[in-house]
């Protein structure tokens, strides 16, 4: 049996075959980071935005909530206002009717006294 050596030439890379495989692996290389890239930076974008949305819309309810309970709390304090007020002129005039007696009773006093002096 004889053993037949067997050669090998390497192959001799040519400019255009160089040329030819850089540019198939630039050309695989940007339609995998093209079609495989990814979306986190968006998706957590999206979701930072959706939560301020949420936080505005929770703050506004919360507002509106404190607005009306502020405008319920004017109108009870205003109709109180209204009840003192009104007091107050109706003790205004209850004052005027007593000085008025007051007035008749002091000059009939007067009056009996006069009269008691003179007998």
């Amino acid at each position: 049996m004889q053993v037949q050596k067997l050669s090998v030439k390497p192959a001799i890379a040519t400019p255009v075959m160089v040329a030819l495989l850089l540019t198939t692996l630039v050309v695989a290389s940007h339609s995998q980071s093209a079609s495989a890239r990814s979306i986190l930076p968006e998706q957590s974008e999206a979701a930072s935005a959706r939560d301020a949305v949420g936080d505005s819309m929770s703050k506004l309810q919360d507002l509106d909530k404190r607005i009306k309970s502020q405008e319920a709390l004017i109108a009870k304090e205003q109709e109180r206002l209204k009840q003192y007020q009104d007091e107050k002129a109706q003790t205004e005039q209850d004052l005027e009717t007593r000085k008025a007696v007051f007035e008749q009773k002091s000059k009939a006093l007067d009056e009996a006294w006069k009269s008691r002096n003179n007998y």
